[in-house]
């Protein structure tokens, strides 16, 4: 089941601050398994909301020993909408503890660039509808180049999301995107059969025809 249908349901039964939780906490000891591995995790506005973010985080990173610097934490433009004193201290304070910040789903709000502005992010992550549209729109293409050209400009990596295809992934990258995420590269898989998956695992060239992957490795769920 895809994070869209149960994320909404966890949101309305009360559960998102619970299962946030468990996600992060998760996401720290399976860590251990591959040092070398950025880990990313999302957080929901509903964190922001209504749970004591930072010391939670405080609490998770002293309680499992772990380098903040390694994690990612992916925010949505649901929680720059509510652009108040206390979004701005919690993203002030999640830097200040080590770890770094993507504004995820970048193009699907329409005050994107002034969160580029308002706010300071390690990296953008490109909306999947705008990947999957470069062969059938030629705005597009102009759109997600000047979206690279802005962030590089503003020191931030640029993550393309949702490449599924050799077309895909060579083109995110000769607009200089410097990540590629998507189903081309990988799909989810369980911890366990990830760490095996990693012992073999060969980075794909964008530019090389699908063949040699026989499993994958990562995709984009709740926890990244």
């Amino acid at each position: 089941m895809p994070p869209a249908e149960f994320i909404p349901v966890a949101e309305n039964a009360g559960l998102l601050p619970a299962i946030g939780e468990w996600v992060l906490e998760r996401a720290m000891t399976d860590a251990k398994l591959w040092p070398e591995l950025e880990i990313a995790v999302n957080l929901s506005p509903v964190q922001f909301r209504h749970v004591d973010l930072e010391s939670m985080l405080r609490r998770l990173i002293v309680k499992h020993a772990v380098d903040p610097g390694r994690f990612v934490l992916e925010i949505t433009e649901g929680v720059l909408l509510e652009a108040t004193d206390r979004v701005n201290t919690v993203l002030d304070a999640i830097r200040d503890m080590g770890f770094r910040t993507a504004l995820d789903d970048f193009g699907t709000g329409y005050s994107s660039l002034s969160y580029l502005c308002n706010f300071q992010f390690d990296k953008i992550k490109i909306d999947r509808s705008f990947i999957s549209s470069i062969s059938r729109v030629d705005t597009t293409k102009t759109i997600i180049k000047s979206v690279v050209t802005l962030g590089r400009g503003l020191g931030m990596d640029i993550v393309a999301e949702g490449i599924e295809t050799p077309y895909e992934a060579s083109m995110m990258t000769r607009f200089g995107c410097t990540e590629l995420q998507g189903f081309y590269f990988a799909r989810p898989l369980p911890v366990e059969e990830m760490v095996k998956f990693l012992e073999t695992y060969e980075p794909r060239n964008p530019d090389q025809e699908p063949g040699s992957l026989q499993q994958p490795i990562a995709g984009d769920g709740l926890a990244g």
